[in-house]
C-alpha cells in the first residue's frame, strides 16, 4: 500500500528562512544589486546543484543572490523572471529535487487553510483512490466477438 510523505512542515520552515534572509539582505546598507563576481555556472544544471548545497547548508543569502544571477544568466527558464517570487521558486526547486523519482510527495505550504483540515481531506482522497484502484482490478476483461465485416451477410 502506498504511504505518503509530508514535506509541508520542511517546506514551511524553509520559507520562513528564506523570507527572513531576503528581509535581511533588503535591510543591508552594504548590499548592492549586482555587485557579486560574475556567476561561474557552467550550466543550470551546476546552478542549480549549488543551490541545492546552499538551501541544506543554511547559506539562504547567497542561493538568494544565485536565483538572481541565474535570472540574469537563463531569464524566464527554471529559475522564472525577475518578477517572479525568488523565495517560491527556490522552494519550486528544492521540493522537486528532494521529491526526484518519488510519488505520494505533498507539501501545502502557506495556506489559510489548517493543514490538519487538509492532510484529513487528502487521505480521505487517498483510500478513495485506493478502492478505486482495487475495484478496477477486480473486474475480469472479457473480449467481445464482433462481426467480420469482410463477411457477406447470407440468408438461409
Amino acid at each position: 500500500m502506498p504511504e505518503l510523505l509530508n514535506m509541508s512542515r520542511e517546506l514551511s520552515d524553509l520559507k520562513r528562512n528564506l523570507k527572513e534572509a531576503t528581509a535581511a539582505i533588503a535591510a543591508d546598507a552594504l548590499y548592492v544589486e549586482g555587485a557579486w563576481p560574475e556567476p561561474t555556472f557552467a550550466s543550470t544544471e551546476a546552478a542549480i546543484q549549488s543551490m541545492l548545497e546552499c538551501l541544506k547548508s543554511n547559506e539562504l543569502g547567497r542561493a538568494l543572490r544565485q536565483i538572481r544571477e541565474c535570472r540574469s544568466l537563463w531569464p524566464n527558464d527554471i529559475f522564472g523572471s525577475s518578477s517572479d517570487d525568488e523565495v517560491q521558486t527556490l522552494l519550486n526547486i528544492y521540493f522537486r529535487h528532494q521529491t526526484l523519482g518519488q510519488t505520494g510527495t505533498y507539501a501545502l505550504v502557506g495556506s489559510n487553510q489548517s493543514l490538519t483540515e487538509i492532510c484529513t481531506r487528502l487521505m480521505e482522497l487517498n483510500v478513495e483512490i485506493r478502492d478505486m484502484v482495487r475495484r478496477a482490478r477486480s473486474y475480469r476483461v472479457l473480449t467481445a466477438f464482433l462481426p467480420d465485416s469482410s463477411v457477406s451477410g447470407t440468408s438461409l
